[in-house]
């Protein structure tokens, strides 16, 4: 009874795991139709425009400040270098989280044997893997596409910017991953303790 939430969570990842898998296999193979056949139609790069002429938007006693929108451009052709580029723009990320979820998997996979495998030191261990996946991760993946953003931009779009800023997204998982480092640190020190009352008695 007490394990059954984590048979239906793990059950639950393990399908998103799965899916994540056959989307970023999908990713990789219309990347490398659009480095050697060409962009299909209705695919494209999603890349961010700014300061979007806003004249006429306004109502009557208002302003509308700097707008800020995505556009999806579609090179013509086969584009190698284009689709590199891409894939540095969403591969890192979408490589994280799958990590991410394989270790969730793993950890609930272990921790439905009992609340001791739960409270383990390998739940632990799995806690500050994970941790660690997201901040890595997510600073590579910030890196890597704020520099393929910027040189896409200025192969495919008329006005381009130096520094792009990495979505908000980012900064959640790096957020996240030293939350699970803090709980991966609270297990191990309440294993010490436990260990230390039952060495007493």
């Amino acid at each position: 009874m007490t394990t059954r939430w984590l048979i239906r969570l793990e059950i639950l990842l393990s399908i998103g795991l799965v899916l994540g898998c056959l989307a970023a296999l999908a990713g990789l193979a219309m990347t490398a139709g659009m480095a050697f056949f060409g962009t299909p139609v209705g695919v494209g790069i999603p890349l961010r425009l700014f300061d979007v002429p806003v004249e006429g938007m306004a109502a009557a006693g208002a302003t509308v400040g700097d707008a800020t929108a995505e556009v999806v451009v579609r090179p013509e052709g086969a584009a190698p270098l284009a689709a590199l580029l891409y894939l540095l723009l969403w591969g890192p990320g979408t490589a994280t989280w799958l990590l991410c979820l394989l270790t969730l998997v793993r950890a609930l996979h272990r921790a439905r044997s009992g609340d001791r495998a739960l409270f383990s030191a390998v739940t632990a261990g799995h806690l500050r893997r994970l941790g660690w996946i997201l901040i890595a991760g997510s600073a590579v993946s910030a890196v890597l596409g704020m520099i393929a953003e910027a040189i896409l931009s200025s192969m495919l779009l008329t006005e381009s910017h130096p520094f792009y800023l990495p979505s908000s997204a980012l900064l959640g998982s790096v957020v996240a991953g030293f939350a699970a480092l803090g709980v991966s640190e609270i297990v191990r020190r309440g294993l010490t303790l436990l260990e230390e009352v039952e060495a007493t008695i």
